[in-house]
């Protein structure tokens, strides 16, 4: 491990062990411009965007080193009461031998999100970033302000008080976090999407980043890759991201994974990170409340 303490490269691991297979990265959407999440070659479905997801949970087993179960996620959508506001919320657990050396470190990521062009589109108002590891506690707000334009950003201190910082959303501009974007993709919101195709993803820049590319494997490198696995389970599209290496923590930046028909994340796996190999995750439970 080189000069890493045994601090320190837990204190990554835990970073690391909760990175979703849907890319948390806040995206900057020009209309009708997106981030593509998953696959689907149709056009923007009719009806609304929330009925369609409302009451969906996806739950996901993450493996890492040798350790089958390092980490729990789960991941759904509901109304919130009272309101016509929706709420999706990402949230992982750390289990097992990973939990008892990350202080059972939890990462919750949630969006408030409002309907637009008559309920066919999802639009952010606010996303939060919770992360808590034994009595600890950080926490991210962002509001999204489009009347005024702006772009806030709160970040919690060690002594509990935000610091806060505000940026521009310029006219005609749609920002939508990585959880308002996986639902809206999966509607058809961004356009339609075809095997065989790379796109270049415009995203808020991160670490000097301002960009991801998505690949879509075509019909040929599909059966390639399902040589001596057969048809698992609903494995339909098979998908790589390329990130950058700072980001992923990997030797080469890239995530893989398939998903199924109907966009739904069935596994993914991150290259080659550092010190650890490939961190993985598998779908294991999709439910729907009545």
């Amino acid at each position: 491990m080189g000069c890493f303490s045994r601090r320190s490269f837990l204190k990554w691991l835990a970073s690391w062990v909760f990175l979703p297979i849907l890319h948390p990265t806040v995206g900057k959407s020009p209309i009708p411009h997106g981030l593509p999440i998953g696959i689907q070659a149709r056009a923007r479905r009719r009806g609304s965007i929330a009925n369609h997801f409302q009451g969906e949970e996806l739950c996901y087993r993450i493996s890492v080193l040798w350790i089958k179960q390092a980490a729990i996620g789960r991941v759904f959508f509901e109304k919130v009461e009272g309101g016509q506001l929706y709420r999706a919320t990402l949230e992982g657990k750390a289990t097992g031998i990973i939990g008892w050396l990350t202080r059972y470190r939890r990462d919750t990521y949630t969006s408030y999100m409002e309907l637009i062009d008559g309920g066919r589109r999802l639009r952010p108002l606010r996303f939060e970033e919770d992360i808590v590891s034994g009595g600890k506690i950080r926490r991210k707000i962002i509001l999204f302000d489009y009347g005024k334009g702006k772009l806030i950003k709160r970040r919690m201190n060690r002594r509990g008080v935000f610091i806060q910082s505000e940026g521009k959303i310029p006219g005609g501009v749609i920002y939508d976090d990585f959880l308002t974007a996986f639902y809206n993709f999966r509607w058809g919101v961004y356009g339609n999407i075809q095997r065989g195709k790379r796109y270049r993803v415009r995203t808020l820049p991160k670490a000097g980043i301002s960009t991801i590319d998505v690949e879509i494997a075509t019909k040929e490198e599909e059966m390639r890759m399902r040589q001596g696995e057969g048809n698992k389970g609903c494995r339909e599209y098979y998908v790589t991201v390329f990130l950058d290496k700072e980001i992923t923590r990997s030797r080469t930046g890239r995530v893989n994974g398939w998903i199924s028909k109907n966009l739904v994340p069935i596994e993914g796996t991150i290259e080659d990170v550092v010190f650890v190999g490939d961190v993985r995750g598998v779908l294991i439970d999709e439910r729907r409340a009545g």
